[in-house]
């Protein structure tokens, strides 16, 4: 059975080629980065790891562009997180800043930021991050069905049944009540299907 989960990066602008949209009034940007990943409890990789687990960013690996970067699909051990071949371990996402522009980076930091404290069944999980030399990486864990978007305006074997929309509409509401009733609120700018994201058991954005 289907279900889905919020995207709610890239760190209040964008993420994949579409993008994802929100803010916090209450929170201010980090006043500097060794501050910010100092109190993370992201998991810190190298960007070796990420390249392993990548295969060099193989364009067959690419999953999307945004204004700020690539997305590239990788695998890494459950346990260890350690790069794995494909089709083992666990899939994720990771999202590679393009070197250019400071406000790329800003933007990367506050998702660093935010993200790392958002926990919620309904919200796609950041698992890590890579600051390495000019390289700046987001790894995400990775959703295997794709935007509700590509369910249910483009062509594909099979429209979702009714009842798993209702699902996923319920899983977004969810999703959203969290961010909204939150100590430090979040809204939500651009809610659409694009990004909202389906696993096989569960919605998030």
């Amino acid at each position: 059975m289907i279900g889905g989960l919020i995207l709610v990066g890239h760190a209040l602008k964008r993420w994949y080629s579409a993008g994802g949209f929100w803010g916090c009034d209450s929170v201010s940007t980090p006043r500097s980065e060794g501050e910010v990943l100092s109190s993370s409890n992201l998991k810190p990789f190298s960007f070796m790891e990420l390249m392993n687990a990548t295969r060099n960013f193989r364009p067959d690996s690419l999953l999307g562009e945004g204004g700020f970067g690539y997305v590239f699909k990788g695998w890494i051990d459950e346990l260890t997180r350690l790069a794995t071949k494909p089709g083992s371990g666990m899939a994720i996402a990771v999202k590679k800043l393009k070197p250019e522009g400071f406000q790329g980076h800003k933007e990367w930091l506050t998702e660093v930021t935010y993200l790392s404290q958002l926990h919620h069944p309904n919200l796609v999980k950041l698992i890590g991050y890579c600051s390495e030399g000019h390289n700046r990486l987001l790894v995400y864990e990775y959703m295997p069905k794709g935007s509700l978007e590509n369910h249910l305006f483009r062509k594909g074997p099979q429209p979702l049944p009714w009842a798993t929309r209702l699902k996923v509409a319920i899983g977004a509401a969810r999703g959203l009540a969290f961010l909204h009733d939150a100590k430090d609120q979040i809204i939500y700018r651009d809610f659409k299907a694009s990004n909202i994201l389906l696993d096989a058991v569960s919605m998030r954005i």
